[in-house]
C-alpha cells in the first residue's frame, strides 16, 4: 500500500476515531511501510486538530480560497512542493458526524508526473456521514444538504461556476437554490436527478435494489445516468422508484414529509413494511441487525426521536412481540 492506494477518507476516519480495529490495523500497516507515511499522516493530523478547534459551522467551501492556492502552487513547479501538503481538511459542522476533505486531485499523476501542473489537478470536496449519524452542510451556491446515516457526498472544484453537480451514495435530502443558468444535478448510481430549484430526498444506498426520489416541492426529472433518457417527471408528494437492474421506473403518491423526517432527527413508519422499518432502524443507530421468523406482511406505524435502541426494541416489543440480543454493534431479533 502506498500514497496511490491509501483511501483519504480512511485517514480522516483514523484522525477523528471512527475506524473499526481492521481499518486501524489497515492504517498501521500503511504506516509501517515507509517513514514518509508518518509524515503525510503528521500533515493531516494537524491540520485536522486546526479545523476541529471550531465546529460550530456549516461545511461552506470556499472555492476561491481553494482556487487561490493551486494558483499559487502554478507559480512553482510541484516538485518544489513537498508532498505532505498537497491536501486540506475544510471545516466541518460536526467532527463526530461528519469528515470532510478536499482531494481527489489525482494524487497518483502528481506523484508519477511531479512537473505537472498544478492547474490540471481536479480538487473534490468529499462530505462522509458515518454509521449511525448525520450532518448538515451548505454547498457553494446556497443549496441546503441534509446527509443521513452512512452517506458519501462529493463535488468539485468547479461547482457553481461551470455547473451544479453532485455525487451521491446513500440517501441526503437537497434544498436546492434556484439558478436558472446551471440547472443542479444529483448523479445517483444509474439515475440522475436534475432540477433548477427545488426540495426532493433520494436514497440511492449500495444494499439497495432500487433507488428512490421524493419530491417535496418544485418539479424533477429523473435520467438514465447513461444515455441520459428521461425515466419520469415528479410532483410534489410523488415519489419514483427506480430499479438499478433494469432502470424500469414506477411512480407513487407519498408523504415527502415523512419520506424525509429524518432530516429534522425524527424518523416516522407510516404503515411502511417489516424489512423496510428494520432495514432503516439499522442505519438509524448504526448497527447491524439480524432478523428471524419474521411475518414479512407485517407493517408498522410509530415515530422515533431520541428513544435509545434498548428503548425501541423495548417499544417493538409492546407491539409485536420479540426477542433481542445485544452485542456491541451487531443485533439479534427473533419474533415470538
Amino acid at each position: 500500500m502506498d500514497e496511490k492506494q491509501i483511501p483519504y477518507e480512511l485517514l480522516a476516519k483514523y484522525l477523528s476515531r471512527q475506524c473499526t480495529a481492521d481499518e486501524q490495523e489497515q492504517v498501521i500497516r500503511w504506516l509501517d511501510e515507509e517513514p514518509g507515511h508518518h509524515l503525510l499522516l503528521d500533515k493531516l493530523r494537524k491540520q485536522w486538530e486546526a479545523v476541529r478547534l471550531d465546529t460550530s459551522a456549516y461545511v461552506i467551501p470556499d472555492k476561491k480560497m481553494v482556487w487561490g492556492k493551486i494558483q499559487d502552487r502554478i507559480r512553482h513547479k510541484v516538485k518544489q512542493v513537498p508532498l505532505y501538503s498537497r491536501s486540506l481538511l475544510i471545516r466541518v459542522s460536526s467532527v463526530a458526524a461528519v469528515v470532510a476533505l478536499v482531494l481527489g486531485f489525482a494524487l497518483s499523476s502528481l506523484i508519477n508526473n511531479p512537473e505537472k501542473s498544478w492547474q490540471a489537478a481536479q480538487f473534490e470536496n468529499v462530505i462522509i456521514a458515518p454509521p449511525g449519524q448525520k450532518t448538515q452542510l451548505v454547498l457553494p451556491d446556497g443549496t441546503l444538504v441534509w446527509l443521513n446515516s452512512g452517506s458519501r457526498l462529493s463535488y468539485n472544484y468547479q461547482y457553481s461556476t461551470y455547473d451544479r453537480v453532485v455525487n451521491l451514495e446513500g440517501e441526503a435530502f437537497f434544498d436546492v437554490k434556484k439558478d436558472t443558468q446551471y440547472p443542479f444535478i444529483v448523479k445517483a448510481g444509474e439515475v440522475d436527478v436534475k432540477v433548477h430549484g427545488t426540495a426532493f430526498n433520494v436514497s440511492t444506498y449500495a444494499d439497495e435494489e432500487n433507488i428512490m426520489v421524493a419530491l417535496l416541492r418544485g418539479k424533477v426529472s429523473l435520467l438514465s445516468a447513461t444515455g441520459q433518457n428521461l425515466l419520469t417527471y415528479l410532483s410534489p408528494n410523488q415519489e419514483a422508484i427506480v430499479s438499478k437492474k433494469n432502470l424500469s421506473c414506477r411512480v407513487e403518491s407519498c408523504d415527502a414529509e415523512i419520506e424525509a423526517s429524518w432530516r429534522h432527527n425524527l424518523l416516522k413508519f407510516d404503515g411502511a413494511p417489516v424489512e423496510e422499518v428494520w432495514k432503516k432502524l439499522e442505519r438509524w443507530y448504526g448497527v447491524d441487525i439480524t432478523l428471524s421468523n419474521v411475518d414479512t406482511l407485517k407493517s408498522y406505524w410509530f415515530t422515533i426521536k431520541t428513544e435509545s435502541l434498548t428503548e425501541l426494541l423495548e417499544m417493538i416489543n409492546k407491539i409485536s412481540p420479540i426477542e433481542y440480543k445485544l452485542d456491541g454493534k451487531e443485533v439479534t431479533i427473533r419474533y415470538k
